[in-house]
């Protein structure tokens, strides 16, 4: 599609700064007041009846074709990290220890493209597209939120679609796989309670040392009674205690993170966790308490519309197919949509060169802005066809 191409090369300065603008004026998850007023504001001058506060801070549009039709669903999250900024961009953030290190300014800004670009097709749409701006998808599950209020009604969600940039492909690949592509995301926080004292008289204490260390061995060799054909992740990844070279302190505070695929690993991983806290404590004499939620299940590619997908990539990105292995342990909450409806999600490469780039969740994070023009003409050419645009 030529035109569409056309499109996309029109449009990518402007797409590119709406994502210099958001890189540099980031919000927290739950906070992304200010984000969400900019997105509404460019809504409002394109002439798309949105809606603002959905779950939130969220905001939802929406294109009405001109023939009766499916209603498909585009989604892009919009909340940065508590992260010091250390790219020196000139476009860095402008907000002290909060920063877009995850692609969630290009996922916004690449929806705002997306919307421009569809209007142009919007005499030709057999169905509606719900343009979804989702809030605090770092942890707090905004995806839920927004369903709760009501975005997967009037008009009914029938498909589900989004993507994510990936620092560990190179630019100009995408995956689109079967099935479970990322994992249940478990977050943990143990704290063991013991008693403070002065660091020459150990005997006169309970050292919650002790035992947090201890834990952190038992927690770590929990890997060993998983089947090693299923994916997972078991990591500690904070242990605090202490400030003093010779105040033995009162609390040790442990806080880690479990990635599975399969229902039955998180379980036994989960309950086994809480066994060794308890006999840990009981072991070294102190109190524990443990807070532990999955915010969400695995986002699942449905087959026959990630086959159809992938019939459609063949101008698209030029490296081709791959497969996303480093996404697979990631969370993400658009499995909330996923659980709900067919739904296709994109793992898409962002880097020049995979010998030398920083990860998702670093203070150098800086992907190639060229990933926009690829992730924008995959998510129009899937979003054309399903709403029989193309012809």
């Amino acid at each position: 599609m030529k035109q569409l191409k056309h499109f996309i090369e029109q449009y990518y300065d402007e797409i590119v700064a709406h994502r210099r603008y958001l890189h540099q004026h980031p919000e927290l998850s739950l906070h992304e007041k200010e984000t969400a007023h900019y997105v509404s504001k460019q809504l409002t001058a394109l002439g798309i009846a949105h809606q603002t506060n959905i779950g939130g801070h969220g905001v939802v549009g929406l294109i009405e074709g001109a023939f009766p039709g499916p209603t498909l669903l585009i989604r892009a999250d919009m909340d940065a990290l508590p992260i010091q900024e250390a790219t020196n961009l000139p476009f860095a953030s402008e907000n002290p220890n909060i920063m877009h290190a995850c692609g969630h300014d290009i996922h916004t800004a690449n929806l705002l493209g997306i919307a421009k670009i569809l209007l142009h097709y919007q005499s030709s749409l057999h169905g509606n597209v719900k343009l979804v701006f989702q809030p605090a998808e770092e942890g707090h599950n905004g995806a839920n939120s927004m369903i709760a209020d009501g975005i997967m009604e009037n008009p009914t969600v029938d498909y589900a679609i989004g993507l994510h940039i990936e620092p560990h492909l190179k630019l100009g690949t995408v995956a689109i796989e079967e099935g479970p592509i990322s994992a249940y995301p478990e977050f943990f926080t143990i704290q063991l309670h013991g008693r403070g004292g002065h660091g020459s008289l150990p005997y006169a204490s309970v050292d919650p040392l002790r035992a947090g260390v201890h834990l952190y061995q038992l927690i770590h060799d929990l890997h060993k009674e998983i089947n090693p054909l299923h994916p997972h992740v078991i990591q500690i990844c904070s242990m605090q205690a202490g400030e003093a070279p010779a105040v033995i302190p009162d609390y040790c505070v442990l806080k880690g993170t479990v990635r599975t695929h399969f229902a039955e690993d998180k379980d036994h991983i989960q309950q086994r966790i809480r066994q060794l806290t308890q006999m840990v404590e009981s072991f070294y004499h102190v109190e524990s308490s443990i807070q532990y939620h999955c915010p969400a299940t695995p986002v699942f590619n449905d087959p026959e519309k990630a086959e159809i997908a992938r019939h459609l990539m063949d101008d698209v990105f030029p490296e081709g197919l791959v497969s996303s292995v480093h996404f697979k342990m990631v969370g993400e909450d658009f499995a909330s949509f996923s659980d709900r409806v067919p739904a296709t999600f994109l793992v898409v490469g962002c880097s020049e060169d995979l010998n030398n780039y920083y990860p998702l969740h670093n203070a150098q994070f800086n992907p190639n802005e060229a990933v926009i023009k690829y992730g924008s003409h995959a998510l129009l050419k899937i979003a054309l066809h399903y709403l029989n645009a193309a012809h």
